[in-house]
């Protein structure tokens, strides 16, 4: 029999082998991970960061409240209203405005207003001062506050003693705020940011 020519077959494979394939899995998980790794990382900077402003907002309003409102403590434009500050502990404050300037105080148009922490929140009430607890109409200007206190100085910047007796009170010029707001990271851990202020009332002592 002659001997026939073999011939040579090249092979051309048109699929992966398992050592390629497990290279693809294995590189597939690393970018995977790697992109996890980002997106979790930016979620918890993203959720800690609204949350920082969240707090930091909410005391920043609180404050604002009171700076304007005890600003213009002691409006007396008519010179018979006998306004002022009645009442000033660590953490209340209540003050009277002739804001309508009809040579009155009422109990109306924020014409008396008390600022009072709870332990809790800070509230906001008109009228006259009915004891502790807060009366019912009581409204929560900002809740999850964890600190707030007042402390109120002379003509010389010199702090009175605290609560302010009421033959004390016609001698106070300016009052110090300091206000502290709590909440979450993304770990349910506490933050909280605290914001400070220096109010001049400028219709006292006049």
């Amino acid at each position: 029999m002659g001997n026939k020519p073999h011939r040579l077959c090249k092979s051309n494979p048109k699929g992966f082998t398992l050592i390629e394939v497990m290279i693809a899995i294995a590189m597939t998980g690393i970018v995977m991970g790697a992109i996890y790794g980002i997106f979790f990382s930016a979620n918890q900077t993203y959720f800690t960061q609204d949350a920082v402003t969240d707090t930091q907002q909410r005391a920043r309003i609180g404050l604002d409240f009171m700076v304007r409102d005890i600003r213009i403590a002691g409006l007396d434009p008519m010179g018979t209203a006998v306004a002022g500050i009645e009442a000033a502990t660590a953490t209340k404050i209540r003050f009277t405005a002739d804001r309508n300037m009809n040579g009155a105080i009422e109990n109306i148009n924020r014409e008396r207003l008390t600022y009072e922490y709870d332990g809790n929140r800070l509230c906001l009430y008109e009228g006259a001062d009915l004891g502790t607890p807060p009366p019912p109409a009581t409204e929560t200007l900002i809740d999850n506050v964890s600190a707030l206190s007042f402390i109120y100085r002379d003509v010389d910047g010199i702090a009175i003693v605290l609560p302010v007796s009421a033959s004390n009170l016609a001698n106070i010029r300016t009052v110090d705020i300091s206000i502290t707001c709590q909440g979450k990271d993304y770990k349910r851990k506490d933050i909280s940011r605290t914001l400070q202020t220096r109010i001049s009332c400028r219709n006292l002592g006049m």
